[in-house]
């Protein structure tokens, strides 16, 4: 399966970023992300070693894309936290609302796409989740109280926020 996802990940990152910084960090992103969803479909974990790699991967995009200032890091700094700090707290709140994984992903995530962008794919990745969730409530091949691996959605919709996030964004600011 990761191999299908992989190939999936480098033709995405490289056509439509072509082999410049910006396509190469995405494909590489994008390894990363499909690692993360086959292993939790497969095992049910994040491995931290890989949660490691995106945030490691975020910093060295920054200092290598961006001009380095304390004004340029805030949004990867506030991207690192917008998302991962509500799960925790709801995870805190509701026993097994989410898992640590998915928590330490969008929090090394962040850092790498920056809190626009990390709004953006989680909101994609989590509709997709309650689509799917509705649709398998509908053929009662789950129930309410039912677990869903939720990184395989997440890293569907970061990875779009990665490759088409900042269009999407200027045409939903232009409603």
């Amino acid at each position: 399966m990761f191999y299908i996802f992989a190939a999936v990940a480098v033709f995405c990152g490289l056509f439509v970023g072509r082999f410049t910084a910006f396509g190469i960090f995405s494909t590489l992103f994008l390894l990363l992300l499909a690692a993360c969803a086959v292993s939790d479909i497969n095992a049910g974990i994040v491995p931290d070693l890989i949660v490691i790699a995106i945030a490691v991967l975020g910093i060295v995009k920054y200092f290598i894309t961006e001009a380095v200032s304390l004004s340029s890091a805030i949004p990867h700094l506030t991207g690192a936290l917008c998302i991962s700090v509500p799960m925790l707290l709801l995870a805190l709140i509701i026993k097994g609302a989410f898992g640590g994984g998915d928590i330490k992903l969008m929090a090394a995530v962040g850092l790498y796409l920056g809190w626009r962008l990390t709004l953006a794919g989680a909101a994609i990745g989590m509709f997709a989740a309650g689509l799917f969730s509705i649709y398998l409530l509908l053929l009662k091949k789950a129930d309410t109280k039912s677990k869903l691996k939720l990184v395989p959605f997440l890293a569907y919709g970061l990875g779009i926020a990665t490759l088409f996030g900042n269009v999407l964004l200027r045409l939903i600011c232009v409603w």
